[in-house]
């Protein structure tokens, strides 16, 4: 029984990569569609770091949390220098309507 665990490990080894699987484990194609669907319902990105509101904006009291630039997020309401956005991960809040903008463009 060692033996024959001794010959599989080694030959699953070398056939592992030829299965047509992601370093991620998920096979290519699915990581592909998952990609371009979050890109279709999440089409903009946050371009700079900023501060986010679930409360509203510009409140009298500190930000709930930051958000880094390059975070997907999909615009629900534009209140003027203010919008009311939704990430990919599900925070719904507030962010400075600047902060917005098409994928892959980041500004100070």
């Amino acid at each position: 029984m060692r033996c024959a665990m001794t010959l599989t490990l080694p030959l699953l080894m070398t056939l592992l990569p030829l299965v047509g699987c992601s370093p991620s484990g998920i096979p290519e194609e699915a990581e592909e569609s998952a990609a371009a669907a979050a890109q279709a319902e999440y089409p903009d990105e946050i371009g700079s770091m900023t501060a986010y509101y679930t409360g509203g904006p510009q409140q009298g009291r500190p930000p709930d949390g930051q958000l880094w630039p390059g975070t997907p997020v999909k615009v629900l309401q534009d209140a003027g220098s203010y919008s009311l956005i939704l990430t990919a991960d599900g925070i719904e809040a507030y962010v400075a309507t600047a902060a917005i903008g098409p994928p892959g463009v980041h500004f100070k």
